[in-house]
């Protein structure tokens, strides 16, 4: 008969591991720990009902910044204290995230580290370039003169013009391009969303074609139509960074400055491409070719 020490190892082990105290003994610092979870309980309740919790500010914050808005309906021109959406314009590289033939568009962002402080958009606010296509208070903007109130006139080339967020939590909120600082020099110009419509929230639309730009000047143009968004106070152009990808609440997104990118022949490529996009013309002739049974291509009714 082997002999086997593994018997002996588990008895040891059953007689260290004994319940020396019947159930009801409480042991240690049970006093202590049983005021913490109920003081737990209580901060926890209180968050609760005064809506303080992670989870409650970010529904709201989902809530006012999804906000549906109707946009400007098609026009020949583009109109003063009229909605718009800003979108990216010929996007010829894969974006890494999402179609790029779908484009990105601009769009205001609450961080992670803003939720716990606002949960609508206020001065500081950061910009993005979003996939997400429908007109939401996050992506839509208003067109709006520097000097007096020009609602209503043309938009013309050239000329200075801010661009205001649709809706946010106090006063109007502006896109503004951020001034290089010591922690920031050697980066490209930021965009922020800012109170106060300084000189540094000024842009000019410009043709896309630099041997237009000259008699385009101070002309009239259509909405979904390529342009030249260039920041008044740098000359640098309104750019998409198509490498730099940053998590958010509502997926990635892309990165947004004012940089302007050029090609061997100095001409802007297509992250310096936008079209400002308003509501579109209903086309009843493509669905009642569609009821005919005409193989209509799906994406043409989005």
């Amino acid at each position: 008969m082997i002999y086997s020490d593994k018997v002996d190892d588990d008895r040891q082990q059953t007689y260290e591991n004994r319940i020396i105290y019947s159930l009801p003994c409480r042991l240690a610092l049970w006093n202590e720990d049983l005021a913490l979870q109920e003081d737990k309980n209580t901060i926890t309740a209180y968050k609760r009902d005064h809506c303080q919790m992670l989870i409650q500010k970010t529904k709201k914050m989902m809530r006012n910044i999804l906000k549906p808005t109707s946009l400007a309906i098609e026009t020949a021109f583009m109109i003063y204290g009229q909605n718009y959406q800003i979108k990216t314009a010929d996007l010829g590289k894969d974006l890494k995230f999402t179609d790029s033939s779908k484009g990105l568009f601009l769009s205001g962002l609450i961080t992670e580290k803003e939720i716990d402080t606002c949960q609508h958009f206020k001065h500081g606010c950061m910009l993005t370039a979003s996939p997400l296509k429908g007109a939401f208070i996050r992506n839509t903007f208003t067109i709006v003169g520097c000097s007096g109130s020009k609602e209503g006139e043309h938009v013309v080339y050239g000329e200075d013009i801010m661009i205001q967020i649709s809706e946010s939590a106090g006063p109007p909120l502006y896109v503004q391009c951020e001034n290089l600082t010591m922690d920031t020099f050697g980066n490209h110009l930021a965009l922020r969303l800012s109170r106060l419509p300084d000189f540094y929230c000024r842009f000019k639309v410009l043709h896309w074609d630099p041997h237009l730009r000259v008699e385009t000047t101070g002309t009239s143009f259509t909405p979904d139509v390529r342009v030249i968004i260039q920041h008044t106070a740098s000359g640098q152009n309104l750019a998409v960074e198509t490498l730099a990808w940053i998590p958010t609440f509502l997926g990635p997104e892309c990165n947004v400055s004012c940089h302007t990118y050029r090609d061997n022949h100095k001409m802007e490529t297509a992250e310096n491409f936008w079209i400002f996009v308003g509501e579109p013309k209903v086309q009843t002739n493509l669905f009642v070719r569609a009821a005919k049974g005409e193989n209509i291509p799906s994406d043409i009714f989005d």
